[in-house]
């Protein structure tokens, strides 16, 4: 996208998965995201000068169709299987999505993803 603020790509990546979550008709939505400053951008946006700020307001305006919304921290280390999504992303020309089956670069940090949070 010829984008080098990562802020921005943060948000722009939020904002496309709120529009995702609205596609395929979510009503109670958590977005979880590693970067930190855009949780506590997103929780101050109607004050914000932030250079996101536009892009908050228009995801505060997309979200507004869910029942409920958030936007919460998730550390880096409990998010590699969003790297991983990420690392494919950058390597597409197309979008894709995976509905019924996950994607092969994805099932081993999916199943050790779920052992970590398992209850045992």
């Amino acid at each position: 996208m010829g984008i080098s603020n990562p802020l921005i790509m943060e948000g722009i990546s939020l904002r496309e998965g709120v529009r995702l979550a609205s596609l395929r008709g979510f009503s109670h939505v958590i977005m979880e995201v590693n970067c930190m400053e855009l949780v506590t951008l997103w929780n101050t946006r109607h004050n914000s000068h932030s250079i996101v700020a536009p892009l908050l307001l228009e995801i505060g305006e997309l979200s507004s169709i869910f029942s409920t919304f958030t936007v919460q921290h998730v550390s880096r280390s409990a998010n590699i299987p969003a790297h991983l999504c990420a690392k494919h992303a950058c390597m597409l020309n197309v979008t894709e999505s995976w509905l019924d089956e996950s994607p092969s670069f994805l099932v081993s940090s999916l199943l050790a993803d779920c052992s970590k949070n398992a209850f045992i």
